[in-house]
């Protein structure tokens, strides 16, 4: 195109996607052809299935595809978003075919191809069969009409020894015994597999699924699991923890980096979980429905095929608000929910400057989410204009790790002694007893002070009298958020937003305790068990 500053591959005007997601998690090394399988699935692509891959599905599998020194796959779960219609399907069959084909037997040492297994797992049967009917139609040795027999691949041919097109026993088996099935995520338990691509997640509204496929490649090496979707909403729950858990390492890598430490290597062998791969295409929440620049962000095929800006927001006025956001711009949708904090408000609050003195008091908020599953730890201290800043500092999965990561926040930060936590009825009050006995200041959150704690913080947040860090997990916290009636006042409430909200309620609780006490520990108004304290080593 006349005009267009190419860069990388990629042009660069207003007509075409943008290539790079907006939030995704960073490489550990410079990829080439030798630190990543990227390279090798798209000459692949472009030799044996003569598919033109564009722009971001290349920087997709180069990334994905990240290599480990000794030849295996950097992460073990992927987890892509992008709008509706930008070639998911396609990317994930030309990635299939390649690990049927040629990844299978690459490493035979470590896994045979007799045990290579591919699955492909959706809600139903019908939504994982995408990727695997595009494998199938490549490499068909007994295609039955003229349309199937254009489309299959005479070398990919040749290595099938059979297909099984039973229905719930569907499956194109290799003569090297290499194997790629298509089930029910219900239907996967007990197998299995060096591969799986879950399509659709948004449609998990329980975990019955996810949690049956993210079993089944623990016990292989170099496996990968695969969890490609659109934007979900309430309803999307599994869709919703997992973008948590990404947009929270998103946002440690990018604190990482501004603290000036900047090695990959020890960002990845630290505290911080390096299997994860999260890539996200999405518009910027609260954008207008024709932001030019947010149809792109989400939408990278945009410009390189029959996809164009206009027929894009053509869809405008067709769709509810809430559906457009959702598939055109992937973005997390709160329709059906009011959340507590005005969304405005909270974002007037954003700022990247803002820092907690060396010198200031600081205390911090504890709060796991109402599963048991994942515990935050928020801090709030006093900016040196005198406004208070709050922000998340730390997330895990399950609490065991808590007592001993405080100890060591301790050992680097002196003069850190104070914790608020929630003391009933609900699962922080656990950690209470083992951080009186280690020394801590714990100002416990009970009572009045629940929804004191909830009305002040929302006060602040209206006022513009708080500041907070651009955190992207946070920032979906507060969007969903809601809370309940106790008696006269309204209190968070866990199980009902729309995910975990567990750091914000933690940044609520820090900043109650800093504005209400003087930083001596609040004494129980109830009396200790006699019994075993349970210790968090």
């Amino acid at each position: 195109m006349a005009g267009a500053l190419v860069i990388d591959g990629e042009i660069v005007d207003a007509d075409h996607g943008v290539t790079t997601p907006r939030l995704y998690t960073p490489p550990l090394r410079p990829l080439d052809k030798t630190t990543s399988n990227g390279y090798a699935v798209i000459a692949f692509s472009e030799m044996v299935l003569h598919v033109h891959l564009y722009p971001w599905q290349c920087w997709l599998l180069i990334h994905a595809l990240e290599l480990n020194p000794d030849g295996s796959y950097r992460f073990r779960r992927v987890i892509v978003l992008v709008a509706r219609q930008n070639g998911k399907t396609t990317t994930m069959g030309v990635l299939a075919a390649w690990w049927l084909f040629v990844d299978s037997a690459k490493h035979s040492d470590r896994v045979p191809p007799v045990k290579f297994l591919v699955v492909g797992a959706a809600q139903t049967l019908d939504n994982a069969k995408g990727p695997y009917e595009t494998v199938k139609g490549w490499c068909n040795p007994k295609p039955e009409t003229e349309e199937e027999s254009e489309l299959a691949v005479e070398p990919l041919q040749a290595m099938v020894q059979r297909i099984s097109n039973v229905n719930g026993e569907e499956a194109v088996i290799c003569r090297s015994k290499a194997k790629y099935i298509v089930r029910a995520a219900n239907n996967i338990r007990s197998k299995s597999a060096a591969r799986a691509i879950f399509d659709e997640l948004r449609e998990q509204h329980t975990d019955d699924g996810w949690n049956a496929v993210s079993q089944i490649t623990k016990n292989v090496w170099s496996s990968q699991l695969w969890g490609i979707s659109n934007a979900g909403d309430y309803r999307s729950k599994v869709l919703a923890r997992l973008k948590d858990a990404g947009r929270a390492l998103v946002a440690a890598w990018r604190q990482y980096v501004a603290e000036g430490i900047d090695a990959a290597e020890r960002f990845a062998n630290g505290e911080h979980d390096a299997t994860l791969g999260y890539f996200e295409w999405s518009a910027i929440d609260g954008c207008a429905l024709d932001d030019r620049d947010g149809v792109r962000q989400a939408n990278p095929s945009m410009g390189y095929g029959a996809m164009t800006y206009q027929s894009i927001i053509s869809d405008i006025d067709t769709m509810t608000e809430a559906s457009y956001r959702t598939e055109v711009l992937c973005q997390w949708v709160t329709a059906d929910i009011i959340p507590y904090l005005n969304p405005k408000q909270w974002a007037r609050g954003v700022d990247d400057t803002s820092r907690i003195p060396d010198s200031g008091r600081v205390v911090l908020g504890i709060d796991t989410s109402s599963d048991r599953a994942t515990t935050y730890i928020s801090a709030a201290g006093l900016r040196e204009d005198g406004l208070p800043h709050v922000e998340c500092i730390a997330r895990r999965d399950g609490m065991l790790w808590v007592t001993k990561y405080l100890k060591m926040l301790q050992n680097r930060w002196p003069g850190i002694h104070e914790v608020a936590i929630q003391s009933k009825g609900c699962p922080a009050v656990d950690f209470i007893d083992p951080l009186t006995d280690s020394g801590w200041t714990v100002h416990m959150v009970e009572g009045f002070k629940l929804g004191a704690s909830c009305g002040r913080f929302k006060d602040r947040v209206r006022e513009g009298k708080l500041r907070h860090p651009p955190q992207p997990a946070i920032e979906l916290q507060a969007a969903v958020a809601v809370t309940r009636r106790l008696g006269e006042v309204e209190v968070w409430d866990r199980t009902k937003s729309a995910m975990q909200t567990s750091g914000l309620i933690a940044e609520s609780q820090a900043l109650y305790a800093l504005e209400t006490s003087d930083g001596e520990p609040e004494k129980p108004k109830y009396q200790p068990s006699q019994g075993i304290k349970v210790s968090f080593a």
